[in-house]
């Protein structure tokens, strides 16, 4: 048999290329803001599962197999609670919809896409980063340092969304329900 190569102890048992997993926690919080700027609701329920899948994805690239509870457990204590964020999103296109009321349809897609569609990504793009620090550094962090990471890095994801608003647009353009549903349930 093959020696195993020690690992030293809090360290990952695997360094994955860390510019592949930037790449795919941007790619997922453009989607993730995308899908925000769909009419339909199936937006609100594709969002965390994908989230989740990100979380898991980055724990297996440094060698970690995380089960679903392990993974809402990460969500759920840097800060991200599975239900008040489906409160926030229905709550965030209750306002879009009052917003496009209140201006005569002009301010739906401006009250929309500034506030859930920046969230969303600002979100994803902090919970996949705070996901490769602790699971690149063995899962050591504490409570409060997760929740203080988490709060900064959505801040900086806030500031990057209108960057990225372009590539936003451009794929909530190719999104539809089908496609959706075959992110979600896909790997």
């Amino acid at each position: 048999a093959a020696p195993v190569p020690a690992v030293a102890a809090g360290a990952s048992p695997l360094s994955p290329d860390s510019a592949e997993l930037d790449k795919s926690i941007l790619n997922a919080a453009i989607l993730n803001g995308a899908l925000e700027l769909l009419p339909e609701t199936l937006s609100t329920m594709a969002i965390i599962p994908l989230q989740m899948k990100l979380v898991y994805r980055i724990g297996k690239a440094h060698g970690y197999e995380l089960d679903s509870g392990h993974v809402k457990d990460f969500i759920a204590t840097v800060g991200v609670g599975l239900t008040s964020q489906y409160l926030e999103q229905a709550g965030r296109k209750l306002l879009g919809g009052l917003l496009g009321k209140v201006g005569g349809g002009l301010l739906r897609g401006v009250g929309k896409q500034a506030v859930s569609s920046g969230m969303s990504f600002a979100t994803t793009y902090a919970l996949g980063h705070v996901a490769k620090r602790y699971y690149a550094g063995g899962r050591t962090l504490s409570t409060q340092m997760l929740k203080d990471a988490f709060s900064g890095v959505v801040q900086e994801g806030q500031g990057l969304q209108s960057r990225y608003l372009p590539a936003i647009q451009e794929k909530a353009r190719t999104l539809d329900a089908g496609k959706v549903l075959s992110l979600v349930r896909g790997a």
